[in-house]
């Protein structure tokens, strides 16, 4: 049977997930420098610093923050503000130069309607000009007609062509066209602006240039800074936007500022890379609240909703599966077979020997109770690792499966092309609490003092936080025994599901195994980070015993 998830397509945490942080964030300022080379209009090349953007990002994010205050990070970075006023300056450039061509325009037509007049008072004959028949004047105005045909092609060639800026609809110079002064007007009577529960970026400061001057100014007072936040409020509430009887007149009529709105994917790409950035660190820094709180942020921004937590929110998502997937359509894991222990290894697949199926069958089931045996080994302290295992049944798998198949075939595509886009992630974050006594600080997996150790050995993440956020996250740890256990992560682990049909699969996790003899108590939490009102928890309880180093093996090392 094909596994959901393996070990080659999950990110492991804590180690990893520190490694791949940076690494993530450099790609994500490769991906913008790409994105925006091939985006019309677009930004140029920006002076990108992904050290001090995700140092930015690390230092707004607390144990505490929201998922709407961790989207407005997101919106204020330093690289997504300089990238948005690059938009806004190229578009600022649009405008002049189609305001100049109208006025062009204009001054054209009436020297056109003064000319006409004066003709209008001669006799109204044909007037030659001396030149008409020379040989040498045509062969001069073609010579000119075949420059003018070249550069022209040139300028298309390169990008450069000063007769496109005509056809770009601009909102505040072409009647009827909708940008985002249209979008801050329906945030406002949609009551989502200013954005609610601000209060993380209501006291930042921003510098921007007003009159060629450096000034500094608040978060809304930015042009960059505001236009990240109305489109960050815009793909929130995008489900009342999309369907507003405005909008859906002038979509049809190409009456639509691209300088806006194609802004807004370009946007959309470089806040969902952050999102993902900002989860690693949440999970380096072991802290389940913050974790939980990005995930649900990711949702909301994938889906467009202010909540995850609104029932009516809820209840709407459930109705819209419902509605586009049918009966059983909505998406859910059913979670079967839970084992929390010594690793086991997976019983080998019999084939039948000269049609005998009855040997095969009492062959496999040999290898099950052997594989049920070693379930039932010990726990230690030295062992070297333990193991989550879990049977996943997807239920939506079926109902998926043929509207996708619909959808290639109305859009004349190949199914085998269609279905290699599907994507559907999820993660797992488990805690563990010592149920007859408390965690030694120190052990590596379980305890509290991660962040002690995280600074002894100059972690690259804890490097960057400032004393706030050291203090922040220190108060989350260091609080009572059961609070403690309850927001801090033993491990974190995303799976991802890349073919829509795969019904069923094994989940294996491997984590740590305390360092201190107990008993314990697992929590699973799966998150999705797609779908709304899905998500699943349960616990294991594990008694772990006192286990026996192996002197000689430690020697070696």
């Amino acid at each position: 049977m094909e596994e959901v998830a393996s070990p080659n397509n999950m990110l492991p945490i804590l180690a990893a997930l520190a490694a791949l942080l940076l690494t993530a964030l450099f790609f994500l300022q490769k991906s913008k420098a790409s994105t925006v080379a091939s985006a019309a209009p677009s930004p140029a090349q920006v002076q990108l610093d992904p050290q001090a953007d995700a140092a930015y990002l690390a230092n707004c994010l607390r144990p505490t923050s929201s998922p709407l205050d961790i989207l407005y990070a997101i919106a204020t970075t330093p690289d997504q503000v300089a990238l948005t006023s690059k938009s806004l300056e190229m578009a600022e450039e649009v405008r002049v130069k189609k305001l100049a061509y109208l006025n062009r325009a204009e001054n054209g037509e009436a020297a056109r309607r003064r000319h006409q007049s004066m003709e209008d008072l001669l006799d109204g004959g044909s007037w030659a000009e001396d030149d008409d028949d020379d040989p040498a004047a045509v062969a001069a105005r073609k010579a000119e007609e075949e420059k003018e045909k070249e550069a022209s092609a040139l300028a298309k060639a390169t990008g450069k062509d000063k007769t496109d800026v005509t056809k770009v609809k601009l909102e505040g110079v072409d009647d009827g066209v909708l940008g985002q002064e249209w979008v801050l007007k329906q945030l406002g009577v949609l009551g989502v602006w200013p954005p609610p529960s601000s209060d993380g970026i209501g006291g930042k400061q921003f510098t921007t240039i007003v009159g060629g001057k450096k000034k500094v100014v608040g978060a809304l007072d930015h042009p960059a800074v505001k236009r990240n936040l109305i489109m960050t409020m815009g793909r929130l509430n995008a489900r009342q936007l999309n369907t507003h009887p405005e909008l859906l007149d002038a979509g049809p009529k190409g009456l639509i500022d691209p300088t806006y709105f194609q802004s807004t994917m370009e946007y959309r790409k470089r806040a969902s890379m952050l999102l993902e950035a900002a989860l690693r660190m949440a999970c380096t820094l072991r802290s389940f609240r913050l974790a939980s709180a990005v995930v649900d942020a990711m949702v909301m921004f994938k889906i467009g909703l202010m909540a995850v937590d609104d029932t009516k929110e809820v209840e709407w998502f459930r109705d819209l599966m419902m509605k586009q997937y049918g009966e059983g359509g909505t998406p859910k894991l059913i979670v079967e077979e839970k084992y929390l222990g010594v690793p086991t290894e997976e019983p080998e697949a019999v084939e039948s020997k000269d049609g005998d199926d009855k040997a095969a069958k009492k062959e496999a089931e040999k290898n099950k109770i052997a594989q049920l045996i070693n379930k039932t080994k010990q726990v230690t302290t030295t062992d070297e690792k333990m193991a989550l295992e879990m049977q996943i049944t997807r239920q939506h798998a079926e109902s998926f499966t043929k509207e996708k198949l619909m959808q290639c075939q109305k859009q004349g595509i190949p199914p085998q092309i269609g279905m290699q886009a599907y994507r559907e992630s999820w993660f797992i974050l488990v805690r563990a609490k010592k149920l007859d006594g408390d965690v030694p600080p120190t052990d590596k997996a379980y305890g509290s003092d991660h962040l002690k150790l995280m600074h002894e050995n100059k972690h690259q993440l804890y490097e960057m936080l400032d004393s706030n956020s050291i203090k922040s996250f220190e108060k989350e740890f260091n609080a009572s025994s059961s609070s403690k256990a309850e927001n801090r992560i033993v491990v974190g682990w995303p799976f991802v599901i890349q073919n829509v049909a795969q019904k069923a699969g094994k989940v294996k996790i491997h984590l740590p195994p305390p360092s201190e003899a107990g008993k314990y108590e697992f929590s699973v939490s799966i998150k999705s980070q797609d779908f709304l009102g899905v998500d699943e928890e349960f616990c294991l309880v594990v008694d772990v015993k006192k286990g026996v180093e192996d002197t000689e093996a430690k020697k070696e090392k």
